[in-house]
């Protein structure tokens, strides 16, 4: 027996010392070995972190980790914890998010870990890191480096920068020059090289080009740039001086200011600033002068138009264009095919109007056009803040955010090829007011500056493109969308698509959403793509329906005493006038909402439009100020016909560049004015062509119609006068030039090549000169793409011929060569007498042989040519 015990001794000492233990022991969890790397990382205890990875790949581990610290220079490591967590008894994946930074950059990686665990602690099996390191940097001014300098000179394309006895304060980044602040006595030199950009400083400034005295500068450039363009002249004589603790502070403060305005984003992980490096060419000066104010010169070759002066007191682009190097235009634009399509949306969204509330999320479907895709750019208004992102795994992604440009930057863990689609899910909210609509609208009269709006009881509240309500997409990207609202009882919904489904919502079951009890769900789906969605809500009354063809249905909101029956007749008469001279009307449904606001005109969004009406006084009158350049009020279809246009031109076509405006713009005031021809007949025109003539005449010099949104930075009128106004005279002239045939065959070529797409001006040019078999370059040269408008002397005289008389006309231009349609007309024998004349040289003469003499001779009687004619 004693024997026995003898041999069971050993075993039961090993059972006692180190089997029991272990089993007693508490199994260690996901949480804990995260936080015990974590702490490792933080005390830079190498071994201790490499505890955490098997013998296979500890040493592979050692060389990446030693890279970070060593060679990166990184001073400390944060890590996210997952979101996306796969586990087993022994077994598990996860996702870390790991953030490694220093006193000048930061290195952000994901890393996909496989875990095992052993004797109940885990082990680090396999680890990659998806994806690119993403390197960025945390530039700080006033850094250890600044110099009292004789001169420093910075010159680049069309602008430079000099600098006497100034103090320069350099940026933290060791090795690389990246940032400059500079205070001392400057001077600026400006000057456009090209011809159209000096004009647009003589109107503002009233001088081709800008020189200012400098008291300040804030540079940021590649270190290439930096050697190459910026010139600094030490004084050798003089000992170094350091800047004063004075100068040092209002280094600070302007940096401060200036920093976030260029290659600056807010990182997702702790919510800091940090930047981008210029690349090659790639700068932004930032500058005050004595007389011009806070300017910003921005290069960049990434963009089509590579330069563009801005100044921040009124928020206006001055100048943007492509420089010219030795009188020709550079063709420096690096052009990159779009990286990414979105595909489909899905939103749900609670908005609650008192508070001007969202709470929403967003899943997107996108493809990718690359061979690796490993970021996508939104749109998305600052003001509402993200509260997570997941990739369809219900990974959280790293995001940053640029909150001066609206933009949103996501990037993949596992970056998708080409043509491969994934979707991502945004959760987001805030407070957010509508703001002004200022794309596919028409502003009306508005009351007098001397009256008091008062706002109705209840009002609108219409979230739209600008609003940038939901991640949108950076360009026109056309897309199918599900949007699911929800809104208190009280108030109804209208947005983009097919109403399919409207609910109560009464089965909540967390506390937090008892409040929502009652409320109304609205689900709309849209059929055919369109390039950005829109809601309104509202208290309205639905006055009339109609299905017969296309859904058609009229609101109205509180606030509105009349119901104006028989709208959707008209709005049916429009459809099918639009769509016998422009092809099928391209959405699912047109619904019509007319409200109270301050200004009338309206807004068109995909598939319905919102009327704006003024309200009146007791006695019925309506006080307004009709001083505008686009208002055809007097004829009550004016405005919906103008909406109804943009279905059409703005919705399904839509445009490229800001130069391509008036294809939104200009063809529904072409179209609206057609309408209205067809319904009152021909005698409407004349007093419209005069109209849009003599604003055309009074605002041209501003700029030409493909200068689009720019014209509307010094003077709305003058957009409106130029990009409505003008480009519905050009089309005019255009119909006049080719024939209804032709011009209207190349009208609906145009609209089925590009529909529910982009087009530009070329686009057009190119469609409507094939169906024609017509060379059009001087007509769109001159009419589109110049501010300068015909001078043109005619003379005439009445000769007696043989059997009657002989009308003589001579037709000169005094400058640039026109070619234009030029109507005249005439009194013969009591009846009037038309007769159109094709100018297309710069002298010309026509005889007309007439029976009786004629009188009353009048030239571009209706004004359908702007321009001066003698």
């Amino acid at each position: 027996m004693k024997r026995r015990f003898t041999l069971w001794l050993p075993f039961l000492f090993f059972l006692a010392f180190f089997i029991i233990p272990q089993l007693a022991a508490e199994e260690q969890s996901i949480s804990e070995f995260i936080s015990q790397i974590q702490k490792s990382l933080e005390l830079k205890d190498i071994p201790g972190y490499l505890e955490s990875f098997s013998n296979e790949i500890r040493e592979k581990e050692e060389l990446i980790v030693k890279d970070r610290f060593n060679v990166l220079q990184m001073d400390s490591v944060t890590l996210f914890k997952p979101s996306k967590l796969t586990q087993t008894e022994d077994e598990a994946k996860i996702y870390l998010q790991a953030f490694f930074q220093n006193s000048y950059s930061v290195a952000i990686e994901t890393w996909h870990l496989s875990l095992i665990k052993v004797n109940g602690q885990w082990l680090i099996e396999q680890k990659n890191v998806p994806g690119r390191v993403r390197i960025m940097y945390k530039v700080k001014i006033p850094s250890e480096r600044a110099e009292r300098v004789k001169s420093i000179e910075v010159e680049h394309a069309d602008i430079k920068l000099s600098f006497k006895d100034a103090i320069v304060f350099y940026d933290n980044i060791p090795s690389l020059e990246t940032g400059l602040l500079i205070l001392g006595k400057g001077h600026l030199h400006f000057s456009p090289s090209d011809s159209g950009e000096k004009h647009q400083l003589d109107l503002i400034y009233k001088k081709s080009f800008l020189e200012d005295e400098l008291t300040y500068a804030y540079l940021r450039f590649s270190d290439y740039f930096f050697r190459k363009n910026i010139r600094i002249v030490k004084d050798s004589d003089e000992e170094n001086v350091q800047a004063s603790i004075l100068d040092r502070n209002k280094a600070y403060t302007l940096f401060s200011k200036y920093y976030s305005r260029s290659f600056t984003v807010e990182n997702s992980l702790n919510r800091e600033l940090v930047t981008t490096l210029p690349q090659g060419e790639e700068v932004v000066f930032s500058f005050k002068g004595k007389r011009l104010g806070d300017l910003t010169y921005i290069y960049s070759p990434f963009t089509p138009e590579e330069i563009n002066l801005y100044r921040w007191k009124d928020d206006k682009i001055i100048n943007l264009y492509s420089p010219l190097e030795g009188g020709k235009r550079k063709k420096i634009f690096i052009s990159f095919v779009e990286m990414f399509d979105v595909k489909s949306y899905k939103i749900e969204i609670d908005f609650k109007p008192q508070q001007f509330y969202i709470s929403g999320k967003a899943k997107i479907e996108v493809e990718s056009k690359v061979d690796s895709l490993e970021r996508i750019r939104l749109k998305l208004n600052p003001k509402l803040d993200i509260l997570r992102i997941y990739d369809e795994e219900k990974r959280a992604l790293i995001y940053s955010q640029d909150r001066l440009r609206e933009s949103l930057y996501i990037y993949f863990i596992h970056p998708p090829p080409e043509n491969k689609r994934c979707s991502i899910e945004i959760y987001y909210r805030g407070k957010l007011v509508p703001p002004k609509q200022v794309t596919d609208v028409i502003a009306g009269p508005q009351y007098d500056k001397n009256l008091t709006y008062m706002a109705p009881k209840s009002e609108t509240y219409l979230f739209s493109r600008n609003a940038f309500w939901y991640p949108s997409p950076p360009g026109d990207d056309y897309f199918k969308a599900r949007l699911r609202i929800i809104v208190p009882p009280e108030y109804q919904c209208i947005s983009n698509g097919e109403l399919i489904e409207k609910t109560r919502l009464n089965d909540v079951e967390r506390v937090e959403e008892i409040e929502k009890t009652g409320s109304s769900v609205y689900i709309f789906e849209t059929k055919y793509p369109i390039k950005y969605l829109s809601f309104l809500v509202g208290k309205f009354t639905k006055v009339e329906e109609d299905s017969e063809s296309l859904p058609l249905q009229h609101f109205y909101s509180s606030g509105i005493n009349f119901q104006k029956k028989g709208l959707i007749e008209e709005a049916k008469n429009i459809i099918q006038f639009y769509e016998s001279k422009f092809g099928p009307y391209p959405y699912e449904k047109l619904s019509i909402v007319r409200r109270i606001w301050s200004t009338s005109g309206g807004h068109s969004p995909a598939s319905f439009i919102v009327i704006n009406e003024l309200s009146q006084a007791q006695n019925r009158t309506v006080y307004v100020n009709k001083r505008s350049p686009v208002d055809l009020s007097r004829w009550k279809e004016y405005f919906m016909a103008h909406e109804i246009a943009h279905q059409w031109w703005g919705q399904a076509v839509t445009w490229k560049t800001y130069h391509d405006q008036w294809l939104s713009e200009g063809l529904a005031q072409f179209s609206a004015t057609l309408y209205l021809v067809e319904k009152h007949g021909g005698r409407v025109l004349p007093p419209i062509l005069k109209k849009f003539s003599q604003w055309t005449r009074k605002k041209s010099i501003w700029g030409p119609i493909t200068l689009g949104s720019r014209l509307s930075y010094h003077d709305p009128k003058v957009y409106q006068a130029i990009i409505y106004n003008k480009a519905s005279l050009a089309l005019n002239m255009l119909r006049d030039l080719l024939g209804e045939e032709a011009f209207f065959k190349g009208l609906q070529e145009f609209f089925s090549r590009h529909k529910y797409g982009a087009a530009s001006t070329k686009d057009f040019i190119k469609t409507i000169e094939e169906v024609s078999g017509k060379d059009l370059t001087i007509f769109f040269r001159n009419w589109f793409d110049s501010y300068v408008l015909p001078e043109v002397k005619v003379s005439h005289s009445v000769l007696k011929g043989e059997g009657g008389y002989i009308l003589k006309l001579r037709i000169t231009q005094a400058k640039e060569l026109f070619v234009f349609p030029l109507w005249v007309e005439w009194i013969e024998n009591g009846n009037r007498v038309k007769k159109k004349l094709i100018i297309d040289e710069k002298k010309e003469e026509f005889d007309f042989e007439l029976k009786s003499k004629p009188r009353k001779i009048k030239i571009n009687p209706n004004k359908a040519v702007p321009g001066r004619f003698n």
